[in-house]
């Protein structure tokens, strides 16, 4: 994963992905004023599988798609190579909105371009990007967390069964574990549960 960019726009690493919208000159003389780094301009209509590639090969920091309805084709690959996504369409049916924002653009921008908004839209986008990446982190720490907590009860139940303690006494030996072999709770919880379902007969 890419390196958190900032908000500041000057040296932000954009490409962009052009669908025959003809606003691409446009584009790059906003993008030169607002002094981003265009690292590439792809043409979607002639080559719309080389999206994915190209991300992995440029690692920008921001996307910026150009076109008239987004495909499922061009939108794939964003789940795989997380960036900042900005979408510019004419046409987005609801269902085409959803689709778009599940595959991970951040802001979705309908009908016109005003080239003096673009650099407010990229550092809306940018925002978004760095919300969103929050949000999953905080969800993926949670889930972790839950886990863990998981292998710890079952470990705890463990100890109890197999040498008559209570919670807290198995639990207070579950932590002089770890805190012995120098290894979390978890890992120590999940080498206790690894050895009670060796040793138990089937």
């Amino acid at each position: 994963m890419n390196p958190s960019p900032s908000l500041s726009l000057p040296g932000l690493r954009v490409l962009l992905a052009d669908a025959g919208q003809r606003r691409s000159p446009v584009i790059r003389l906003e993008l030169i004023r607002l002094r981003c780094q265009l690292v590439d301009v792809i043409d979607l209509v002639a080559e719309p599988l080389t999206l994915g590639s190209v991300l992995e090969r440029l690692t920008p920091e921001l996307l910026l798609i150009d076109c008239h309805t987004p495909r499922p084709e061009w939108l794939a690959p964003l789940s795989r190579h997380p960036c900042a996504v900005l979408l510019v369409a004419q046409d987005l049916a609801p269902e085409q909105m959803r689709a778009a924002l599940h595959a991970g653009v951040n802001i979705i921008q309908l009908a016109a371009l005003p080239p003096q908004h673009l650099g407010a839209l990229l550092q809306l986008t940018l925002a978004r990007f760095e919300h969103d990446r929050s949000l999953r982190s905080e969800l993926q720490q949670a889930q972790t967390q839950l886990a863990e907590r998981k292998l710890v009860e079952r470990a705890r139940g463990i100890l109890m069964r197999e040498h008559g303690l209570d919670e807290e006494a198995a639990f207070q030996r579950l932590r002089q574990l770890a805190m012995d072999s120098g290894q979390t709770l978890a890992a120590v919880a999940t080498r206790l549960i690894d050895a009670d379902q060796l040793l138990r007969p089937r």
